[in-house]
């Protein structure tokens, strides 16, 4: 597997693997935050499925030492991407993506604003010029993270960027929960909790199929079950899947999504439903 620390020497590993014995060979690239799990591994298999080469980029976030991402403490994960069968690595420090702090972002105007989500400035203009290094042909998603996978698949729309974007359907515990590096690291009452959102996620779905249309009322009770659950709650919305405003009575494919917070990690998750 070859591991790229920086964009000159991605581009040049890359290009010569992507143009091997003269032909053009078709690039797939998923973007994650190291610690990988079973939900990672099945956005690369997916990956793997329709692409020749497979690019995984470890993407640098404030408030955490990015200074050497490629570390001791990262050979769990070099093995895990081996068995995967990944054949680049892009790990790119903070200074290598952002040389003027993560405060200095490309303004990437969205017709809803999706700051509430976690989706801040930075992370549009990392996945810009993570996409600008790498120049994939297909980008993959996993469902779980839909939000963003929709700013994404936008950006990329309205930039003209010549990638296509796919979503994989979210691997789940046998209790429903998402499989994530949060819920990974929550044990104990913590974790018995977490099932209560995919169950909320879901008896929303259910109202909804058999004809409630009150989504204000549905989004109030969702959040006093997950209360009542004693669960932090970040927020619980029905939007609308085709442009993740807030649901209403034009809508017929919506995407539920809900984030909570237990022992101060944030568990997000979300389920698609079409009538």
């Amino acid at each position: 597997m070859i591991i790229a620390r920086t964009a000159a020497n991605l581009a040049q590993e890359l290009d010569a693997t992507r143009y091997r014995s003269g032909a053009r060979r078709f690039v797939g690239l998923v973007t994650m935050g190291g610690g990988f799990h079973d939900g990672h591994g099945a956005v690369m298999n997916a990956a793997k499925t329709v692409s020749d080469i497979v690019v995984v980029a470890i993407v640098p976030q404030p408030n955490r030492d990015n200074s050497n991402v490629v570390s001791a403490s990262e050979f769990q994960d070099i093995a895990f991407l081996e068995n995967h069968h990944v054949d680049v690595l892009y790990a790119p420090g903070d200074t290598e993506m952002f040389p003027q702090g993560f405060d200095a972002t490309f303004n990437v105007q969205q017709p809803v604003s999706f700051e509430d989500y976690g989706i801040g400035a930075y992370r549009l203009t990392q996945h810009l010029k993570i996409l600008h290094a790498v120049q994939p042909d297909v980008m993959v998603w996993g469902e779980k993270n839909f939000v963003e996978f929709h700013c994404v698949r936008a950006l990329i729309r309205d930039l003209n960027l010549r990638t296509r974007v796919q979503c994989v359907p979210t691997v789940r515990h046998a209790d429903g929960v998402a499989v994530c590096s949060a819920v990974e690291a929550l044990a104990g009452a913590a974790r018995e909790k977490l099932p209560i959102l995919y169950e909320t996620l879901n008896n929303v779905a259910h109202a909804i199929r058999t004809g409630a249309a009150n989504f204000e009322k549905l989004e109030k009770t969702a959040r006093l079950a997950l209360r009542g659950a004693g669960l932090e709650i970040e927020y619980f919305r029905i939007l609308d899947e085709q442009n993740l405003a807030i649901a209403n009575d034009k809508t017929t494919t919506y995407r539920i999504v809900g984030s909570v917070k237990l022992d101060g990690r944030s568990v997000t998750d979300s389920l698609g439903l079409t009538l």
